[in-house]
């Protein structure tokens, strides 16, 4: 015998419907955001960075800007070897210093460390400055369940545009595949290094890759 049903349990049963599946839909984004939280913890928890580096095109970057974290950096280094830098964040609303050493071959893996200074002590670190200040935006985001930024320069840099992926270990970053949009991998490339950019500026290749 054929059932016909009240189109009022119909719109019921729909409802239900939907609603559970919205429900699951923010379980599993919730899910997504505690596993990318606890990641970014044991980034931090260490002081080894282990990351890898891609040059972008800053005009076809394909990131939604206005979820990312934004922050305006102005990075001075006080010592090229070894490499001693201190940044100034968003206009003052942070200072910080950091070491960094032990570079790997395949430019992967070093040694970190950071601390947080105050804006007196940075004032005293920057009259002892070598090479020049770098100027850039960072936008920091979840890429796919990856730390990742987006670095923009400015000024004596402007043009030229990174993407940076933080990972737990070597093995990871080994197996990493780049998103599409990237135009070349420096990881290797010690040109491309902040300290090399502070004392030559843009290398000559860059200007290739663009082309390609």
């Amino acid at each position: 015998m054929q059932k016909f049903y009240k189109p009022t349990i119909i719109i019921f049963l729909a409802i239900v419907l939907f609603a559970t599946i919205f429900v699951c839909v923010d379980i599993f984004a919730e899910i997504k955001e505690i596993l990318y939280h606890n990641r970014n913890e044991k980034l931090l928890s260490d002081n080894i960075e282990i990351e890898r580096k891609w040059i972008v095109d800053s005009n076809t970057i394909f990131i939604d800007k206005s979820t990312a974290i934004v922050i305006d950096i102005e990075q001075t280094y006080i010592s090229f070897s070894p490499e001693i830098r201190v940044r100034k964040l968003n206009n003052g609303e942070a200072y910080t210093m950091t070491v960094k050493n032990n570079l790997t071959s395949n430019g992967v893996k070093r040694d970190e460390y950071e601390i947080e200074i105050t804006e007196s002590q940075y004032n005293q670190l920057i009259a002892k400055k070598e090479g020049q200040t770098i100027y850039k935006t960072r936008y920091e985001f979840n890429l796919d369940g990856y730390w990742a930024s987006v670095d923009i320069f400015h000024g004596e840099l402007n043009g030229l545009a990174y993407l940076e992926i933080e990972f737990i270990d070597e093995k990871e970053a080994e197996n990493y595949k780049a998103p599409n949009w990237v135009i070349k991998e420096v990881t290797n490339d010690i040109l491309y290094k902040n300290g090399s950019l502070a004392q030559y500026g843009i290398p000559d290749s860059f200007y290739i890759y663009i082309k390609k």
